[in-house]
């Protein structure tokens, strides 16, 4: 074939490719199909700002912003909360005890984020709104940014930091796992800097949440946990997992109204987010959530000894182990007998009390059984550590070795290696301390018949 011949061939497949638009040079819309993508576009910006939102410019973009201004008073009132949460609760909700130091910025130096997105893990999670409300006494000033051009995502992002920049402390519900790293995904694929997420602190609500009332809530949802401990109901509410689908109905041409829904829900989970930010400190002050569950107290002493915070945790031991609902009064009753014991003395005297009807109550509690040995040994009560110590053992004899395996607070070595050393070493101590005839047992800790647990 002539070189000419060659060329018109060429030339002849390229314009047959371009008609089906496959190859050559890209060739403009055509008319009807940029006037659909137009009117689309205009549709969103129309609905966008139907809904409150209007355009700001961002690092050379536009972004869409609207702003609310939110009254949590009525709120706060109906779930028990003295007033909106301080910077000193935030603080302690945050590290536990803070110790002498006090913050020095109050609570509007805090933001509140939370996000709206298109999946919850790997490439689809793209943040289509976020929502950053800043406290300002008991109002919540919430700017929500919303993607009304998936193209324009690093403007928006933009808008987003600048409104968390310098924050110094981030509140989220379930931020730290969700919010926060699917935020920084976002920002590393533009290209875009993540240190102002990593600046302060994180004040992660669902974390106090779970310490203090996971008995309670079961599934410590956000919805789960405005019910049933801030006494909000939410009427006429668009689920979050509706979110996605309607956001993408919206971006294809739907209305507003498809949306809106899903604005309002975003809204309002930054709302109780800082609502149940004051119920729980207010929680670990004592003012308790009403009506009080017969974990509250317990779960409270746990995480209130976890903090480091000393006072109030044996009141709330005592009130568990009064209350005598199970299993919380069992297991307030051994974290009260094991503060007692580190005291020593006549506190120690009284664990070995609460030890006792521990182990009375329920034989096959080698824990208990184990901490009273101990302590009526420490206490030089010999025969009475020997009595619970036998008694302990002959049940260790009739368990199967499945339950006994099962059973809590093994020491090394075993349960059984374990009775056998402290029966050998309590009958020599006895023995050379040549006790006379008829020695009873003094603080009536007799050994029961063992039992066999259910």
């Amino acid at each position: 074939m002539e070189v000419a011949d060659r060329a018109a061939a060429v030339a002849a497949l390229r314009q047959r490719l371009a008609r089906l638009g496959g190859g050559g040079a890209p060739t403009a819309p055509r008319p009807r199909v940029a006037r659909e993508l137009e009117t689309v576009a205009e549709r969103r910006a129309e609905g966008a700002r139907q809904g409150g939102f209007e355009p700001q410019e961002a690092g050379g973009g536009i972004a869409w912003v609207r702003r609310v201004s939110v009254d949590l008073g009525p709120f706060l009132e109906r779930a028990g909360a003295p007033g909106p949460v301080t910077a000193a609760q935030l603080l302690r909700l945050t590290l536990g005890d803070p110790g002498p130091h006090r913050p020095l910025w109050d609570a509007s130096s805090a933001a509140v984020l939370d996000l709206e997105t298109l999946g919850l893990r790997g490439s689809g999670v793209l943040a289509f709104l976020a929502g950053i409300g800043v406290p300002r006494g008991d109002r919540l000033e919430i700017d929500q940014v919303l993607l009304v051009d998936p193209g324009a995502e690093r403007a928006a992002l933009l808008a987003a930091l600048a409104r968390l920049a310098g924050r110094r402390v981030l509140v989220s519900y379930n931020g730290r796992s969700f919010d926060v790293p699917a935020l920084r995904s976002r920002l590393v694929v533009n290209r875009l800097d993540p240190a102002a997420l990593e600046a302060g602190m994180h004040c992660d609500v669902l974390v106090p949440v779970r310490r203090l009332f996971r008995d309670r809530l079961g599934a410590c949802t956000l919805g789960r946990a405005e019910r049933d401990l801030l006494g909000l109901e939410r009427h006429g509410e668009v689920p979050g997992c509706e979110a996605p689908a309607r956001y993408q109905a919206w971006l294809r041409g739907a209305g507003w109204g498809v949306l809106e829904g899903v604005v309002v829900h975003n809204q309002l989970d930054l709302c109780a987010t800082m609502v149940l930010a004051a119920r729980v400190a207010a929680h670990l002050e004592g003012r308790m959530v009403a009506p009080v569950h017969p974990a509250d107290r317990y779960r409270l002493a746990v995480h209130l000894e976890r903090s480091g915070v000393a006072e109030s945790v044996e009141e709330h031991l005592r009130a568990t182990v009064a209350g005598e609902r199970g299993p919380w009064d069992r297991q307030a009753a051994h974290a009260l007998a094991a503060r007692l014991r580190r005291r020593g003395g006549a506190a120690e005297a009284e664990a070995v009390e609460i030890l006792g009807r521990l182990w009375r109550g329920r034989p096959s509690d080698l824990r208990a059984a184990r901490a009273l040995a101990i302590s009526l040994e420490r206490l030089q009560r010999h025969a009475e550590a020997l009595a619970v110590a036998e008694g302990s053992l002959e049940l260790c004899s009739r368990l199967e070795g499945w339950r006994l395996s099962a059973l809590r607070g093994a020491p090394a070595g075993g349960w059984v290696v374990d009775w056998e050393r402290r029966c050998r070493r309590l009958r020599g101590r006895l023995a050379a301390q040549s006790p006379p005839p008829g020695l009873a047992l003094a603080g009536g800790v007799a050994a029961p018949a063992p039992v066999l647990a259910n």
